[in-house]
């Protein structure tokens, strides 16, 4: 039985780039069977109709980066440096004791999250608490299962601390490592088609060469993507230069991990000739304005990267080095920050952030093929939006989706052909429960907090 929303304007995102308005699209399984115009095509008796007369139907939005354990420390270290905020968010998630069935209850609210926002896929970047890894992974990917997302979980490593985060495990051993890796790769597996394995080596200069090396190997056996932070302060790029005697882009470049499978998150400090080996090896960059603000950590040459054909996408980061789960909030910060500080040569056009938010976020996670646009055989991973004053008139719809809509006008979200929201209301869990029992780690949170401060 399939479904049909009709009467709607329709963003596609495809090649032409196409607004159709007064348009039905079908949805057969879990893919987008037809579009076409209102009224041309009779419905089946089979089909379930849903009325979209007056509202706007956009591909999912995408987040090619985020730490959703982040969740837990929203609102609470406000520092003057990355390095001192990386330090008391990672002594409070020691202090606070992260366990499985903590996993499971952040990343579910962080997940409702994002879909009252409009974003079908995530990628978070995960680190497992190495007491109990497999259970903590298991939880996450659980998560991910019982809100309906689409999710890729990117499992961090790192085995050298030189930028001053800490230092990793003594007990640390590379071949036990990714004998551990493959092991989260086979769980994850077992989820389904909708859940996704991805290895994310921390940092460069975070990870020795044969960690970096060993991932890229496991992450080609395993045909799926890899992804990294990458300059994303200017500590970080000098750092890079002590430890490699030139910039972090050409040490990656001279041990072969740039490839067309690898994405790299950030990337504010590099300077054009970095950006044209990016270029040259198809590495993908997500964009996280909002986190780069908060952190003051910089900008990025967004534009100048879009000029030379780089893939761009976005990323809501976590929420206690940025603001929401939110990638309107991103589109929005992607067009305006360039123009407080450049000129119009550097500016990014609301088209192209909106172009970023869904195709570009797909293409950086390797799903270019089936999300992304709203195109007839693609997954059927679709947002609709009733106008809210944020969208009216409708002069220009693409321009106030990436300026004007904060996901006020979220209605409905389609994951997979499936409606895990229908008119305001989530369909696959239970949003006052979770809540709860995220709202009652408040005391825990508060005494880790103090514990980090004790303990200085």
């Amino acid at each position: 039985m399939g479904m049909l929303l009709q009467n709607a304007t329709i963003i596609t995102v495809n090649a032409k780039r196409e607004v159709l308005e007064n348009s039905d699209l079908l949805i057969e399984g879990d893919k987008i069977e037809k579009i076409f115009p209102y009224g041309r095509v009779d419905r089946k008796e089979s089909d379930d109709l849903l009325d979209c007369a007056g509202k706007i139907i956009i591909p999912g939005l995408i987040s090619a980066h985020t730490h959703l354990t982040g969740m837990l420390q929203r609102g609470l270290w406000d520092e003057t440096s990355f390095e001192s905020w990386s330090q008391k968010s990672a002594a409070t998630e020691k202090f606070f004791g992260v366990t499985a069935d903590d996993i499971h209850v952040v990343h579910r609210a962080a997940c409702i999250e994002l879909i009252r926002h409009g974003v079908t896929t995530v990628l978070n970047m995960f680190t497992a608490p190495m007491k109990d890894p497999l259970n903590a992974v298991d939880a996450a990917c659980q998560a991910f299962l019982d809100t309906g997302i689409r999710g890729v979980l990117a499992v961090s490593l790192k085995d050298q601390s030189p930028d001053n985060t800490g230092k990793a495990p003594d007990t640390y051993n590379l071949e036990s490592w990714l004998a551990l890796v493959k092991e989260m790769s086979s769980l994850v597996g077992s989820f389904g088609p909708r859940l996704s394995f991805a290895l994310a080596p921390s940092a460069p200069q975070r990870c020795s060469d044969p960690l970096l090396i060993a991932c890229k190997e496991i992450a080609e056996s395993c045909n799926v993507c890899l992804h990294t932070h990458l300059a994303e302060t200017r500590k970080h790029a000098e750092v890079g230069k002590e430890l490699y005697g030139e910039p972090i882009v050409h040490h990656l470049e001279r041990i072969g991990l740039l490839s067309p499978t690898l994405s790299v998150a950030h990337a504010v400090w590099l300077n054009d000739q970095e950006i044209d080996i990016l270029k040259k090896y198809d590495v993908k960059i997500v964009h996280n304005p909002s986190s780069n603000m908060k952190l003051g950590s910089g900008m990025a040459h967004v534009k100048r990267m879009l000029n030379k054909g780089l893939t761009v996408g976005l990323g809501a980061d976590s929420v206690n080095a940025g603001t929401i789960y939110s990638i309107f909030e991103q589109m929005k910060l992607s067009v305006l920050l360039p123009r407080s500080s450049w000129g119009a040569e550097d500016w990014v056009l609301p088209s192209e952030a909106f172009a970023m938010a869904t195709l570009g976020g797909a293409r950086a996670l390797l799903f270019g093929e089936i999300i992304g646009s709203i195109e007839e055989g693609k997954k059927a991973d679709v947002v609709i939006l009733r106008p809210s004053t944020s969208l009216l008139p409708p002069n220009d719809i693409i321009s106030e989706l990436a300026l004007c809509e904060n996901g006020g006008s979220v209605e409905s979200v389609f994951i997979d052909g499936k409606p895990v929201l229908l008119g305001g209301k989530l369909t696959t869990t239970d949003e006052e429960d979770i809540l709860a029992k995220f709202s009652s780690m408040k005391s825990r949170i508060a005494k880790a907090k103090l514990s980090v401060l004790q303990n200085r």
